[in-house]
């Protein structure tokens, strides 16, 4: 999309009726995604066979998923802003996904507001160097960073981004400010003790642990397609602007309708970010009344896509774009 396509304010301003929130289909929605997640966990204990307990354990990861995009839209407080009940809930809700509220708000918040600056710290996504900067570190510091944005690390985002990255780092790093997220570890211990003694060990494995592996790899890879490839743009402190940086540093992801169900729209992620205050129902009624949302820069999760994707490493200033690397 061209710079130029486009008078940036305005558009903000375009984005603003569909901030307004329906109340009543918030809690339904986020009510009924909760009562699914349960149900599914609940379907994991009660089956028979193995083969239905892995349909049962993709069921919590859909709705694992999809409860998690409805925490994320609260914590931006595009739903349920006003709510207490809705508070506690929801912070509840962070101790039970490893993303305590306050970290989680902390982190994100600090993205959005720095989206695709390339000197900006790379807080609440993965790191993004220059290839001139790139090429200037320390071969400890090269492999620091490839390591931050290998493969590995996304597919066992469990680990690294929530349980150490959300959890166990913040609070060694400061105990008494986050303390939130001692209790979202003790939370989850206690839950996998008591899950397996109460229901077993193979209960506890199709009923949390492969859920959280591979809802935790998925979210993570979302974390990183919506500013990770073929197109995005990087600009400098002089050159940013908000708008447009949602627009061309953030992906549409598309997705069939049952994909885009699962995922809460958070693939329509370039309207999310030019206004995090509309809730994840109307991005798509977004999209379709206002052009100049129309015409994003597109991804998806095919294999291909995925491969090219994780490809890139380092932002080339000169050719204005991301780049893979043969050692990478």
């Amino acid at each position: 999309m061209s710079r130029n396509a486009h008078r940036p304010s305005e558009l903000l301003i375009a984005t603003t009726r569909f901030t307004r929130e329906n109340v009543i289909k918030s809690w339904w929605l986020t009510i009924s995604a909760w009562t699914m997640l349960v149900a599914s966990i609940c379907a994991v204990v009660l089956v028979p066979t193995i083969w239905l307990k892995l349909l049962a354990c993709l069921s919590v990861v859909a709705m694992m998923t999809r409860t998690f995009v409805i925490y994320h839209d609260y914590v931006h407080r595009a739903i349920l802003k006003n709510s207490k009940v809705a508070e506690l809930l929801f912070r509840a809700y962070g101790l039970f996904c490893l993303a305590p509220m306050k970290i989680w708000r902390r982190t994100h918040d600090f993205h959005h507001q720095y989206n695709g600056r390339i000197s900006k710290p790379s807080i609440g996504t993965y790191p993004v160097y220059t290839l001139k900067r790139f090429e200037a570190c320390s071969k400890q510091q090269k492999r620091d960073y490839l390591r931050l944005r290998h493969p590995l690390t996304i597919l066992f985002g469990y680990w690294f981004t929530f349980l150490f990255g959300m959890c166990i780092q913040p609070f060694l790093a400061d105990p008494r400010k986050n303390g939130e997220s001692l209790l979202a570890i003790l939370f989850h211990a206690v839950y996998l003790f008591l899950f397996a003694w109460s229901f077993g060990p193979v209960n506890m494995l199709f009923g949390i642990f492969i859920p959280n592996l591979l809802t935790f790899a998925f979210g993570a890879y979302l974390f990183y397609v919506q500013h990770n490839f073929p197109g995005v743009q990087y600009t400098t402190d002089g050159e940013w602007a908000y708008e447009l940086s949602a627009l061309e540093s953030s992906s549409f992801l598309k997705l069939p309708p049952v994909m885009h169900w699962i995922t809460g729209n958070i693939g329509y992620h370039h309207i999310h970010h030019l206004n995090s205050r509309i809730p994840f129902y109307r991005l798509p009624e977004a999209m379709e009344q206002i052009p100049a949302l129309q015409n994003p820069i597109v991804s998806n999760l095919s294999v291909k896509e995925i491969r090219r994707c994780l490809q890139l490493k380092v932002w080339d200033e000169g050719q204005g774009l991301m780049i893979g690397l043969s050692n990478g």
